[in-house]
């Protein structure tokens, strides 16, 4: 791979410390008693939940250099409290600028059922704070500002009233934009609801679509499902309310479905922000099944490469066919879905940096009753506020261009593991005994010796 400007040639820093935390953060700010009635939030995307807490599995990697990366993940509640062994033994070692090897890490954990492409973005802060440069720049992104629009994640039981009334408060409060969720069987009541959003919005303002149903979840009860033909009819329907894109209306992996959708509507149509591979995104693209991709980066990928390499292959590829399009065809375009918690939006930020400001229109913001900024990035110092003129700026520092409030993860996160040399080879020890431990010992070192002799270079996709 050809040697970026600014790399420093035979770079010695390497991961020696691994750290993950289990965060859970009330969404009412402070700790109540087991018997108080908390504030929840009702996602539309796992129908019938209740959601209490912000909660999120955090990983800082530390350097020899003294650099320290951080990513997190959405959390349910102990599912990834055995992952930090596992980080440990595939993770130490490694120099982040070794991005092929870093990928090729992710990779070896799908091998084994765990997708984990959310680890990657963690070494992109690393790599922005050795370099001193913000993830968009270390990707060829310009940086500067973006529009939001104001994202509802709720359905608020299809009640035309309630959601005329907090799309009518976004507009008022400046946004240029409000996406609505419906999720439903009954036609005619999802119609309405789209109906009285776009009156409440005004004509001059875009109003997007989330049918949140391309990653059905059925854990608290059952998840309606579209069918080819419902998803159709739905579409056409509210053409005459103009909106921007229909979200997720089928499984993300009817690809052949999406793009017979897409061809038999007007209106535009998105998804994509968890599919987990590189190879999802070239099908859609080749078959045409989408309007807007939406790759989360802390969601995405996870197969063959993290989120943050496969949102990037996916934005110049988007570059590459509407250059190359026919004048008939409709282009494509990139946006990200956001919704996960303050670190997430700031790596999605980051990467919309990637696109042409004139390209850009607007950004998910998630803001919603009892999921606003305050309880989805309460340990991000500052926030991300909007300017006078609405606009949200692209971070400028290092990395992820942000700061973590450790005296919130503090109070609400408990460390699950630590990782260093010392412990990894405590437990190679007791797992393999004296010999065979010295001899991954002189094998690992010698990987990272190699690993470290290697020259930064932008991913580029295995196949």
């Amino acid at each position: 791979m050809p040697r970026v400007d600014g790399a420093k040639k035979g770079s010695s820093m390497k991961v020696n410390r691994i750290d993950l935390y289990l965060v859970s953060i009330p969404l009412s700010g402070h700790e109540e008693g087991v018997l108080s009635r908390r504030k929840v939030f009702r996602p539309n995307w796992i129908p019938g939940f209740h959601q209490q807490d912000l909660k999120f599995y955090l990983l800082k990697l530390g350097t020899d250099s003294g650099h320290e990366g951080f990513s997190a993940m959405p959390a349910m509640s102990t599912e990834r409290s055995g992952l930090g062994a596992l980080l440990g033994s595939y993770l130490l070692g490694i120099n982040p600028m070794d991005t092929r090897l870093v990928n090729q890490r992710i990779e070896e954990f799908n091998y084994i059922g765990m997708r984990n492409g959310w680890v990657e973005a963690a070494f992109w802060d690393l790599i922005g704070k050795a370099r001193n440069e913000p993830l968009h720049k270390l990707l060829g992104g310009q940086g500067g500002r973006v529009r939001p629009y104001a994202s509802l994640g709720s359905n608020h039981g299809h009640d035309p009233k309630q959601v005329a009334a907090l799309v009518r408060a976004r507009r008022d409060e400046g946004y240029d934009g409000v996406k609505i969720r419906v999720k439903s069987g009954d036609f005619d009541r999802m119609v309405e609801v789209v109906a009285a959003a776009r009156d409440a919005l005004g004509p001059d303002k875009q109003l997007m679509i989330d049918a949140n149903l391309g990653w059905p979840v059925e854990i608290v009860e059952p998840s309606p499902r579209w069918d080819e033909s419902f998803a159709i009819r739905f579409a056409q329907e509210i053409e005459r309310y103009h909106v921007a894109w229909l979200e997720e209306p089928l499984h993300r992996m009817s690809f052949e479905s999406l793009a017979r959708l897409r061809k038999s509507t007007r209106t535009p149509i998105a998804g994509g922000e968890v599919n987990s591979s590189w190879r999802d995104f070239c099908t859609m693209l080749e078959l045409g099944s989408l309007d807007v991709y939406q790759p989360d980066a802390i969601l995405c990928g996870g197969t063959i490469a993290g989120g943050v390499s496969t949102v990037y292959w996916l934005q110049r590829e988007i570059a590459k066919r509407n250059a190359m399009r026919p004048a008939h065809e409709r282009s494509v375009r990139y946006t990200p879905h956001t919704w996960t918690n303050g670190l997430g939006f700031a790596l999605n930020l980051q990467l919309f940096g990637l696109v042409a400001p004139q390209e850009r229109g607007l950004l998910e913001l998630p803001y919603d009753v009892e999921w606003e900024m305050h309880q989805w990035a309460p340990f991000i110092k500052g926030g991300f506020p909007r300017d006078k003129d609405g606009t949200i700026a692209i971070p400028e520092g290092p990395g992820l261009g942000v700061e973590l409030d450790w005296h919130v993860l503090e109070r609400f996160g408990r460390r699950l593991y630590h990782g260093s040399r010392a412990t990894i080879a405590a437990r190679a020890l007791a797992d393999y005994g004296v010999h065979e431990a010295l001899y991954l010992k002189e094998k690992k070192e010698a990987l990272a010796e190699w690993s470290a002799g290697v020259e930064f270079a932008l991913p580029e996709p295995p196949f």
